[in-house]
């Protein structure tokens, strides 16, 4: 059968609108959708890339923030914080239990020894100085309840030491307080000032609370299995030594206030 002109056109016609079509959907709309897609994601990155040297602007501020901090707290560990050895006046964590518990006593005496000298300060006499109070002998318990750890992120003394009296005139009482924050190798915090009195005779009461952050990566480890935390409950290990109520005293009444270490280890 032969095709006539019309029938070959028609058939031309159908091929060219199949062909186009299947570009059309398959190819082209495709890859319009595609490129916008690049094109707007390439947009973004082009954003994000103009926002780079503001934040490498920002990370060296960032870091120098960081130094900044870490430089304050070096100086403020290097002043408020006591020494890592007992020889020095502070404490090292890392001797065994045992040990610790005679080298906490010693501890508490210097930081007793530390109260007293400040709490001279104003030139005020000492109506009633505070106790620090003194560690347990138990050295399975001394960690936990002395030096608040594991229970704390990092030992730390906490000693509420309730209410200080003291006597002067009203600049000495206020320079008295205000001595506490600038107290060497401890933090302490003296509020809830309440003034009595006939000036220049002033009597001053305030609550004192100081704190030890104590130094060091190290704790000793726990005592071995069924010691039961006595002394000298481990075969062959012996036990601290019992202590006394030796230690400096308080500040004490006018007259009767003294920085004296009470003890051979505290004089130390």
């Amino acid at each position: 059968m032969k095709l006539t002109p019309l029938t070959i056109f028609l058939i031309g016609i159908s091929l060219a609108v199949i062909f186009i079509t299947y570009g059309l959907f398959q190819h082209w709309i495709p890859n319009q959708r595609d490129a916008a897609v690049f094109q707007s994601w390439g947009s973004k990155l082009e954003a994000e890339g103009a926002k780079m040297p503001a934040a490498k602007n920002r990370v060296k501020k960032a870091a120098e923030a960081v130094k900044t901090a870490e430089s304050s707290w070096a100086r403020t560990v290097a002043r408020r914080t006591p020494p890592s050895t007992v020889d020095a006046g502070g404490i090292n964590l890392a001797v065994d239990r045992y040990n610790l518990t005679v080298d906490a006593r010693r501890f508490r005496n210097n930081i007793q020894n530390a109260v007293n000298r400040q709490l001279k300060s104003g030139g005020i006499t000492v109506i009633q100085g505070p106790s620090v109070p003194f560690p347990t002998e138990d050295p399975a318990t001394i960690l936990s309840t002395y030096f608040n750890y594991p229970d704390r992120e990092q030992p730390v003394c906490i000693f509420d030491l309730g209410q200080v009296t003291v006597r002067g005139t009203f600049e000495q009482i206020s320079n008295n307080i205000r001595s506490w924050s600038n107290m060497p190798g401890y933090l302490a915090v003296a509020d809830g000032l309440a003034i009595s009195g006939t000036s220049p005779n002033l009597t001053g009461t305030y609550n004192l609370t100081v704190v030890a952050f104590i130094r060091g990566k190290r704790v000793s480890p726990d005592l071995p299995a069924g010691s039961g935390g006595v002394p000298g409950a481990v075969a062959g290990v012996p036990g601290p030594p019992r202590f006394g109520g030796g230690g400096p005293p308080a500040g004490g009444p006018a007259g009767g206030f003294s920085t004296a270490a009470g003890g051979r280890d505290a004089e130390r």
